[in-house]
């Protein structure tokens, strides 16, 4: 959809519907008994002041179980300003805009172009409602793309402002639900570097991110959290090989993070890791399948979880169990494109451990509750315009 009102306006958006069946632990809403409560609605637009100068902003709706009612928000939202064009392309965006992180970040809201219903949790975290944390951040971005005969190699650099967090977001940073008080982003940076080969045959990148937070508690008395902070250090590295019928596509993810005070929360720095595989064919211009397996542990020196479930105590007098600092999986999963603006998915999770598993759809967790292995069934129709 495009029209003309002083300089090109561009118009797109998108919706989908998914459904999810599990067995053991609910995810986006009662998905014991079924759950439709995946539901994503965007519109984005952009306008081209001059050649050099555009706007651009999404606005988005997403439902999904408990951690997310539907309610608009604003996606993302900036000013572009392309200072250098031709074989070297760069630019600055102010205002709120993706963190370029992966493959996928930038798009990972619009279902057709993510690799499958739920996208690597390891890597692009969703279910423990540190999904806004890691999309839209307000403040200055940059983006360099050099073409060479050897490939094209692009940067992406950002620094963010001071931002206070969502509750959804505040409860999974901090582990828990019993949280009041306000969680703020005080300093964030991150930088990702990119190659391409034979028009994406190869493609390589390696993001680097640091932010920085912190939490004070409402004037309570003996609040169940104390004043503190979390700086938390992350790369991840990508690779991928296409050729006309099949992909192959890893990624792995290190998380160094510090936090310091929250009383009986902290217990000194630990690496948070994990990392997938994943191979897609494609049977035709309509037909595609993948199998993914993935693998993410919360504490690198404990990947079992036992020592994390005894030291680690939201409730006084209840442990949680191992499974919740874990989560391995393998996915199978099928797409069909009837047209090219229509995507019907399905796919199968076969589950070990609820690290990423969201907790505001399991609150049990926190009583010692759960069940470690597991299967969810997800199906999904999507359409872009």
């Amino acid at each position: 959809m495009q029209a003309q009102a002083g300089g090109p306006l561009e118009l797109h958006g998108f919706i989908s519907q998914g459904y999810l069946y599990s067995n053991g632990n609910d995810y986006y809403g009662p998905s014991r008994d079924g759950s439709f409560e995946l539901t994503e609605l965007g519109l984005n637009a952009r306008y081209m002041v001059t050649p050099s100068l555009a706007l651009a902003a999404q606005v988005v709706s997403r439902r999904a179980g408990e951690l997310y009612d539907g309610d608009p928000r604003l996606d993302y939202g900036f000013v572009d300003y392309r200072l250098l064009d031709g074989s070297v392309v760069g630019g600055v965006r102010l205002g709120r805009a993706k963190i370029p992180i992966g493959f996928y970040n930038e798009t990972r809201d619009v279902a057709t172009t993510r690799p499958g219903i739920l996208l690597p949790q390891t890597i692009y975290v969703e279910g423990l409602g540190l999904r806004d944390f890691y999309t839209g951040v307000d403040g200055l971005h940059t983006y360099w793309q050099w073409f060479t005969d050897r490939g094209l190699f692009q940067f992406d650099l950002g620094l963010a402002v001071p931002t206070t967090m969502q509750d959804e977001t505040q409860a999974a940073f901090l582990r828990t639900q019993d949280a009041p008080g306000k969680l703020r982003l005080t300093s964030g940076q991150n930088a990702r570097l990119l190659y391409e080969r034979d028009g994406g045959a190869l493609r390589l990148g390696a993001t680097y991110s640091r932010v920085r937070t912190e939490y004070r508690p409402d004037d309570l008395p003996n609040p169940p959290l104390e004043a503190g902070e979390t700086s938390v250090d992350a790369l991840v590295l990508s690779a991928e090989w296409n050729r006309e019928r099949l992909s192959l596509t890893t990624e792995g993810v290190v998380r160094r993070l510090h936090p310091k005070g929250y009383g009986p929360l902290t217990d000194g720095a630990f690496t948070e890791a994990g990392y997938y595989l994943q191979g897609t064919y494609r049977f035709n211009h309509q037909w595609e399948g993948f199998v993914r397996h993935e693998q993410h542990w919360n504490d690198t020196s404990d990947r079992s979880g036992t020592r994390q479930s005894r030291e680690f105590d939201p409730v006084p007098g209840v442990d949680r169990e191992p499974h919740r600092f874990y989560q391995h999986q393998w996915t199978v999963g099928a797409g069909w494109r009837p047209t090219p603006q229509w995507l019907l998915r399905a796919e199968w999770h076969h589950i070990d451990g609820t690290a990423l598993t969201p907790l505001a759809d399991n609150p049990e967790f926190d009583q010692g509750g759960g069940q470690a292995r597991w299967d969810l069934f997800a199906l999904q129709a999507s359409f872009t315009f």
